[in-house]
């Protein structure tokens, strides 16, 4: 019996509409032009930033002492954004980047929000930032991962409302995403608590149709399937809450003190 198992992943690319491909090109030129070193420099050299936390420093210097040019805080809100983005895991496949814990969601709002509160006068990067906040936000929107075989079973037996079933696995994106990576990089199904149910019924099933034979096994393998289903399925429930919901408030509460 296949394993129930059900994953998707959500993409955030690093490009946003609206901002202008020559604001973001000169960028790393504005920084070198302006940043000081505790040296003095000979003319024509260089002082390299060392990370993006860096360029966004010395950007923030450059707006301070230029406060009536606005092309510098348009080249902030750039930088603030690719910066949102930093620990995010690019897909090998298309290049997508996506977007794996609640620290990442954390530090990404921060800086979006940084970069929307600058005042600059550019209604197309403006929107694209607003966009890309959307997207960071949809990160932490629930879906249901689960098989709705499930759902309708339990609430026509009465075992339990199937609406809790439905509840507890509903999973965040970023959870989905993470589900993604690991399935991606290990071939196998993260081990979440649909995916250890369906592994037991398909263990009895297996078992069952080995030992008494594919056609007469096969009705009594999806009786005791059922019934390992509604035997184990309190336990799972359990489990399923604690990963969707527990779990993730942990997370939360990690991200949000640190």
């Amino acid at each position: 019996m296949t394993r129930y198992l059900a994953f998707r992943r959500r993409n955030l690319v690093s490009q946003i509409p609206g901002i202008c491909p020559t604001l973001a090109m000169t960028l790393t030129t504005t920084i070198f032009r302006h940043r000081k070193g505790p040296h003095p420099r000979r003319p024509g050299s260089l002082r390299v930033a060392t990370s993006p936390q860096d360029d966004i420093v010395a950007l923030e210097q450059i707006v301070a002492r230029n406060p009536d040019d606005e092309s510098y805080r348009k080249l902030l809100a750039v930088a603030l954004h690719d910066d949102a983005m930093k620990d995010w895991w690019k897909d090998p496949k298309d290049g997508h980047y996506l977007c794996t814990s609640a620290r990442q969601i954390h530090y990404a709002r921060k800086q979006i929000d940084r970069a929307l509160a600058l005042n600059f006068n550019d209604p197309k990067l403006r929107v694209g930032l607003e966009k890309m906040r959307q997207l960071v936000d949809s990160m932490e929107k629930r879906e249901y991962v689960g098989s709705w075989f499930h759902v309708v079973f339990f609430g026509l037996f009465y075992i339990f409302p199937g609406v809790i079933w439905w509840y507890v696995n509903r999973r965040p994106s970023f959870l989905l995403n993470r589900d993604y990576i690991k399935h991606v990089e290990s071939g196998k199904e993260p081990p979440s608590a649909l995916s250890k149910m369906g592994g037991a019924m398909e263990k009895v099933s297996n078992f069952l149709e080995s030992t008494t034979g594919e056609f007469a096994g096969g009705f009594m393998a999806l009786a005791l399937t059922l019934a390992t289903m509604v035997v184990l399925s309190p336990i799972f429930l359990v489990l399923a809450y604690k990963q969707n919901y527990l779990d993730v408030k942990r997370e939360y509460d990690v991200a949000q003190s640190t």
